[in-house]
């Protein structure tokens, strides 16, 4: 019986979600560093499990392979025919993103976008060890695209959050969140990230400044 009404509402959330799933990343943008050499993409359009499998990166451009993975760990998960995780009656959802790096970290872009009921934002964790302690630090995201969700609690909502990671060494980190509670659906990440290596735009703007100043006297003499 139990089984049989999990089955009905799954078949009711995608009759009910599926016709807004084409605007999958609506509203996502690509940061100021995203292609720049060293910094690493990777993002997720259509999921594979639901529950207790990693998914990897789907999106066009992802450059991360194996190192970056999204698992959701409630067992009332499941993959939409719209490749959506749904997480239906009695559960909230548990994902955890987990991202393995090659270099030490300088900043990270979420970008996330769930129907129906709306992700737990407070709840929302970047968590990494620096010298062997473990740091867990919260964001307030950024509401990119908005739209009330059909049936359901919540909106179809694509937020941003960013973090800036000043502790050196870091290159390793998982970000966990969960929804408010049942009929979450989430429909599309992308998680960016740039390596301590990689300049900042005021810096690269300074050595071109100092190019083009070097190539003035340099015209002169």
């Amino acid at each position: 019986m139990e089984i049989q009404k999990s089955i009905s509402i799954a078949a009711l959330a995608a009759a009910i979600l599926t016709p807004s799933l084409s605007a999958g990343t609506n509203g996502f943008y690509a940061p100021y560093f995203r292609g720049v050499a060293g910094t690493e993409v990777a993002g997720w359009e259509r999921f594979t499990s639901g529950y207790n499998v990693a998914n990897q990166p789907d999106m066009s451009g992802s450059n991360t392979g194996t190192r970056a993975t999204l698992t959701q760990l409630d067992p009332v998960g499941a993959v939409l025919g719209s490749g959506n995780i749904y997480v239906g009656v009695g559960g909230a959802g548990n994902f955890s993103l987990r991202y393995t790096g090659l270099e030490p970290i300088a900043q990270i872009s979420f970008q996330v976008r769930t129907l129906g009921t709306e992700m737990d934002y407070s709840g929302l964790r970047l968590n990494y060890l620096s010298a062997d302690q473990p740091f867990s630090i919260g964001s307030t995201p950024t509401t990119l695209a908005s739209t009330p969700s059909q049936g359901f609690p919540g909106n179809n909502i694509s937020l941003a959050y960013t973090w800036y990671v000043t502790d050196p060494g870091v290159k390793d980190f998982t970000l966990s969140f969960k929804a408010t509670g049942e009929h979450l659906s989430l429909d599309a990440i992308t998680l960016d990230v740039m390596p301590s290596t990689v300049p900042e735009p005021g810096t690269w703007a300074l050595a071109g400044l100092g190019l083009a100043a070097w190539a003035m006297v340099a015209r002169r003499r």
